[in-house]
């Protein structure tokens, strides 16, 4: 393979290293090449290295790169793994938190809500069903980085008004949620993690590792980090993480970027290294996307120098008629198209059919990938439109102690959106209630972008 030299400094670096990776940058190739030269200068042995990715897929992706036989597994196997079955595990499905969510505002708050005056007052000002994907967000955020109850109720504790009545069924809920895993000898995926530290902490296990890579470390979390460094204590192991912070989009998951960002005064013993090179997008394309994300003001700066030019790579399409679009404007373009839907429904509501030459993702499933031409559809002012307008953000911000951005997250989903395309990026916007997002990109690159009108 043909290294540039940001990469090869990457590979070649023996200490504690961060590589901040931007879009295209070759970051897989990047982490092959690590386990290559780790191994093909007998550094360490095969048993010696670990491989962690978040995902099945991109776990099986990086098992089907490199050629050498060493672990590579996803944080929930690797917990598995560490607790191994002697201990009788009962894992429960990731829906089963709001099962016992739907319960709660199916039954308890219902049967109470005569008598229940907190209830009485969220229902006139709050939309339930926003609600409880909020709860669920929240909980999720809240296991991945906490142990215990004790943030969470002097929270409740400390609040007034309407957020005491959030955190108020945030409590509730999370109680019964906590006492309905341990009526039933069962553990979610954060509880798996946390037992697992626990186990290498308190020397119940011990592993070989004593190099560590982690790809796409911005989606990490507080327990999965303490996961690491307790395998990182017991062999003195080193580590090499890999990711880039204009890419996390997974915080409903349990993600905290402040990891990433404040990794290097967590950790001072480390080497920084950028991947400056982009490999898929255009010159210009770039631009735009690494202006419009370091909106949000502790987002990392990257010069980032692309290897090709593409006059006005972002067209901007205005409709009238959502169930035509699609099909008009596949008309007008040149070459394979992949389209990009904010939500899951989003396919249906603009007649989008998927076939052999297209296929629709939501941009959480997109990422890491790339086509020559993006469509991204739903880019409308309203509640389920791009960027969406369901979490109470400010809620959320306060679990990962992080200031609250307007837009935060889905400005770094646009940005992943953008970012796909090796060519060009088609937005489909109504022209009578675009997006705000959409607005924004008028303003400042009016010059810069190809608009046309779809009747």
């Amino acid at each position: 393979m043909n290294y540039d030299e940001c990469q090869l400094k990457a590979i070649k670096t023996l200490g504690n290293t961060l590589v901040i990776a931007g879009a295209g940058s070759g970051k897989t190739s990047t982490i092959v090449g690590k386990v290559n030269y780790l191994l093909d200068n007998k550094i360490y042995k095969p048993e010696e290295i670990l491989i962690i990715s978040f995902t099945n897929e991109t776990v099986n992706s990086l098992k089907e790169k490199i050629k050498h036989s060493i672990d590579i597994k996803t944080f929930h196997k690797l917990a598995l793994d560490i607790i191994n079955s002697k201990d009788k595990i009962n894992i429960v499905s990731n829906n089963y938190l709001s099962y016992i969510i739907n319960e709660y505002f199916n039954s308890f708050a219902l049967d109470n809500r005569k008598t229940n005056i907190l209830y009485k007052r969220i229902i006139n000002y709050i939309d339930i069903k926003n609600l409880m994907v909020l709860i669920e967000t929240f909980i999720n955020i809240y296991k991945s980085n906490y142990n215990d109850i004790n943030f969470l109720y002097q929270l409740y504790k400390k609040s007034y008004f309407i957020d005491k009545i959030y955190y108020k069924f945030i409590l509730d809920i999370y109680l019964i949620y906590q006492r309905e895993l341990e009526s039933n000898l069962s553990l979610d995926l954060n509880d798996l993690i946390s037992k697992a530290t626990i186990y290498i902490n308190n020397k119940k296990r011990k592993t070989l590792y004593k190099f560590i890579i982690i790809d796409e470390f911005q989606d990490t979390s507080l327990i999965r980090l303490n996961l690491i460094k307790a395998i990182i204590e017991q062999n003195n192991a080193k580590f090499f993480v890999v990711g880039d912070d204009y890419q996390s989009i997974y915080r409903f998951s349990g993600c905290n970027l402040n990891l990433f960002i404040d990794f290097k005064s967590n950790f001072p013993d480390t080497n920084l290294i950028y991947l400056n090179h982009n490999y898929r997008n255009s010159t210009e394309l770039i631009k735009i996307a690494n202006i419009f994300i370091m909106k949000n003001n502790k987002q990392l700066k990257k010069n980032t120098i692309c290897h090709k030019n593409i006059k006005k790579p972002i067209k901007i399409i205005f409709y009238v008629n959502k169930k035509t679009v699609v099909n008009k404007v596949l008309k007008i373009i040149d070459g394979n198209v992949l389209i990009l839907g904010r939500n899951n429904h989003d396919k249906d509501r603009f007649n989008v059919y998927e076939n052999n030459d297209i296929r629709f993702l939501t941009i959480h499933k997109s990422k890491g990938l790339e086509e020559d031409n993006i469509i991204l559809i739903n880019l409308e002012n309203q509640t389920t439109g791009f960027p969406s307008k369901i979490k109470n953000e400010k809620i959320i911000s306060k679990i990962l102690n992080s200031e609250y951005i307007i837009y935060e997250e889905e400005r770094r989903l646009f940005y992943v959106s953008l970012t796909r395309a090796r060519n060009f990026v088609y937005l489909l916007v109504p022209k009578n209630n675009y997006s705000v997002f959409i607005k924004e990109l008028i303003k400042d690159f009016k010059n810069d972008l190809d608009i046309i009108y779809i009747n």
